[in-house]
């Protein structure tokens, strides 16, 4: 099975890796996406201009590729490139936030979206960094609207500026077609994790997140390595 270099110590014996953005042109790419965090999108795909039909297929592609994973790549400055991989075991499913670069041995986990659920990666400056920082000519996800919707599940702050926040997630959703009048009570929703109380995030550093080497987490933890 194929898997990209810098997953190769993420990777699972009998199960592939492969890029996969062009799913992201589904019509009912965006509910299937949100589903396993918000299921209230993927119950009501109407405000992404989608129906169940398109939902019941978006999520065939996104979560039934059992042999091959489909994965997003959202390049950063530096190198680091990090991954959103569809962890499809039959029995064990879930959604991996992943950060790599070529000198470091393997992956680090930045979140899961899964049953034992762990998070969030990401607070509101890192996931702003992150999706306005995509090196030109880079291969995966440059828009920066896509990127940040994208990172939503594995996002998490107590001191989100609630504003800033629901004007930047709305201007992305009307971007995909989503009313303008609909757009902000969504955005608002993304406010509220299902899985994780929002945390309140150790002093900014240099993260790998926006551009550096150094990484930094929640007040009490930090990003580790995956083991298996």
């Amino acid at each position: 099975m194929d898997v990209p270099t810098s997953l190769a110590q993420y990777a699972q014996a009998g199960h592939g890796i492969a890029p996969a953005e062009r799913l992201l042109d589904l019509p009912g790419f965006w509910p299937a996406y949100f589903g396993p965090t918000w299921d209230g999108f993927a119950d009501e795909p109407e405000a992404f201009g989608a129906d169940p039909a398109d939902v019941d297929a978006a999520g065939e592609a996104l979560y039934g590729a059992t042999e091959v994973w489909p994965a997003y790549r959202i390049p950063l400055p530096g190198g680091h490139l990090l991954w959103i991989v569809h962890r499809n075991f039959p029995d064990d499913p879930g959604t991996d936030y992943l950060l790599t670069h070529p000198d470091q041995a393997r992956e680090t986990s930045l979140a899961s979206i899964e049953g034992h659920f762990t998070g969030p990666g990401l607070s509101w400056p890192d996931l702003v960094a992150v999706a306005d920082s995509a090196p030109a000519d880079a291969e995966g996800v440059r828009d920066p609207g896509l990127r940040l919707l994208l990172l939503l599940p594995a996002f998490g702050d107590a001191e989100t500026p609630v504003e800033e926040a629901v004007e930047g997630i709305a201007a992305a959703l009307v971007a995909l077609g989503m009313t303008a009048e609909a757009a902000p009570e969504a955005a608002e929703g993304f406010l509220d994790h299902p899985f994780w109380e929002s945390p309140y995030w150790a002093a900014p550093g240099n993260s790998p997140l926006s551009g550096g080497r150094s990484t930094r987490g929640p007040v009490g933890s930090a990003a580790q390595p995956i083991e298996r």
